[in-house]
């Protein structure tokens, strides 16, 4: 996540390890290349990362640390100003590193990703304590409101897709709080460490905190100016040299909060003191008691629907996992077993796409995955289910393609479709797509049979040379 308010000078802080050497060749050469790298500090987003008394602190510097002790360059902390400064300072190379940034395409085209090294929620507070009681909301929640959110983060386009919501955009936290504490706004959203960090540090009797369950954005990663796509590969194994256990006590270190709202307990215990009722003391302590329990509950909830998510989705694309697709073709089956009703599976390979990754690497290769997952979801009913099978493979359920004039209509479409070109930050790139279709029960009569024989109709749309459709069971 960012943060942002008022441009600070460029102020450069060394600080960090210097090492021996990097792990790979390819690193090693560019670390001969350049000496120093400058991580930018955007303002207020304690307790990720800040700058005190001329040191950066926060999390994320501890996990900077970890990270880079294989690599040979020296760590310079350098403060960017607003959290959209900071983008743009990535975007004109004034910086080479920027930390808890989430993935959009717009992004991707200035700036490359290293893999996924943290997450969190999105976040909602609110002086409404009716609305966000519960601990936990979805973005629908938030629809006919004015909902203040810091300028440039991912969350604003998702935000302004909601019905009949005005956002304000604000430079930082700050800012935001404020707008929400003289009635300004109906929401203020940030990320969850952030807010809980600044309503500890600037109380704010009353307000509600509850975490958004379906917010995209949530997997942090560490973003890499494009033209350095060598430190990617090093920071990749430096995230991954770093242990799970490693990584909860730093995050215990710098935010081992719950999220408790409205009176502190102090406050709460000297009004009751004041009273001088011992049953109104035990009345708030229960209350507490009570409360706490409650959200630690609709938390843990809202915690295992995300595990869920991440189970039986595509880290990736988003898209279902073979598992969920598993499930829905299992489902499918026994809706219509007893019936015989005809509905069809496809399989779907991407050609061209080894040869894009091998040219332009697999950030170009992972972005337009991306890219061509989009794609078909917007050629594809909401009934219908895309999944990325593993690497370049996708599977398509069509629960409703009762005919295979509509299974063919399908397929052609989504061929011609995916083979328009994809904008990959400033290269045009093009691939087609081979595409097998298997209709039940005439393929198969269960899920191991019907995938099989739209592989295999695949693969010969491949042998025939590429860019077609080919139904199972047919060798013309």
């Amino acid at each position: 996540m960012k943060r942002a308010l008022g441009v600070v000078s460029a102020i450069f802080v060394t600080f960090t390890t210097t090492v021996f050497n990097s792990h790979a060749g390819q690193s090693d050469n560019w670390t001969q290349a350049y000496e120093e790298v400058r991580i930018g500090v955007p303002d207020q987003m304690e307790p990720l990362v800040s700058i005190k008394d001329g040191k950066a602190i926060g999390l994320d510097v501890d996990l900077i640390k970890k990270f880079t002790q294989d690599i040979s360059a020296k760590i310079v902390w350098k403060a960017c100003g607003h959290w959209r400064d900071c983008l743009e300072a990535i975007k004109n190379k004034e910086i080479d590193v920027l930390t808890s940034v989430s993935y959009s395409v717009e992004r991707n085209q200035f700036m490359d990703f290293t893999q996924s090294y943290w997450s969190t929620p999105w976040a909602v507070a609110s002086m409404n304590t009716t609305q966000l009681s519960s601990g936990s909301l979805h973005l629908e929640q938030l629809t006919d409101s004015k909902i203040g959110v810091v300028e440039g983060y991912n969350i604003v386009p998702q935000l302004a897709q909601l019905r009949s919501v005005q956002t304000v955009e604000v430079d930082g936290i700050r800012e935001g709080v404020n707008l929400l504490r003289n009635n300004a706004v109906d929401y203020y959203v940030d990320s969850l460490p952030l807010l809980v960090h600044e309503l500890q540090e600037r109380p704010l009797p009353g307000a509600e905190l509850s975490v958004i369950d379906d917010a995209q954005g949530e997997e942090l990663y560490l973003a890499v100016r494009d033209d350095w796509q060598p430190i990617v590969m090093a920071l990749n194994h430096g995230i991954d040299s770093v242990t799970e256990s490693e990584r909860n006590e730093l995050k215990s270190k710098w935010y081992g909060f719950q999220l408790e709202q409205g009176w502190s307990n102090k406050e709460l215990l000297d009004i009751a003191m004041k009273v001088g009722s011992v049953v109104l003391l035990i009345i708030v302590g229960f209350a507490i008691w009570n409360s706490r329990l409650r959200r630690e509950i609709k938390l843990r909830k809202a915690a295992e629907r995300r595990i869920r998510h991440i189970a039986t989705h595509d880290e990736l694309t988003g898209l279902p996992n073979r598992n969920l697709m598993q499930d829905r073709l299992e489902q499918t089956i026994s809706q219509n077993e007893r019936t015989g009703k005809p509905f069809a599976v496809l399989f779907l390979d991407l050609d061209g796409f080894k040869k894009i990754n091998d040219e332009f690497g697999h950030s170009y290769g992972d972005e337009l995955l991306i890219q061509a997952a989009h794609r078909m979801g917007t050629l594809l009913r909401r009934s219908d289910t895309v999944c990325r099978h593993g690497g370049d493979e996708f599977v398509i359920l069509l629960p409703t393609a009762n005919s295979v004039g509509s299974s063919l209509a399908v397929s052609r479409k989504l061929v011609v479709q995916l083979a328009k070109p994809y904008k990959v930050k400033k290269q045009q790139l093009e691939i087609s797509v081979s595409i097998g279709v298997a209709i039940y029960p005439k393929n198969g009569t269960n899920t191991d049979d019907l995938l099989r024989s739209a592989d295999k109709a695949m693969y010969r749309a491949k042998a025939a040379g590429k860019n077609d459709v080919r139904l199972a069971g047919d060798d013309g």
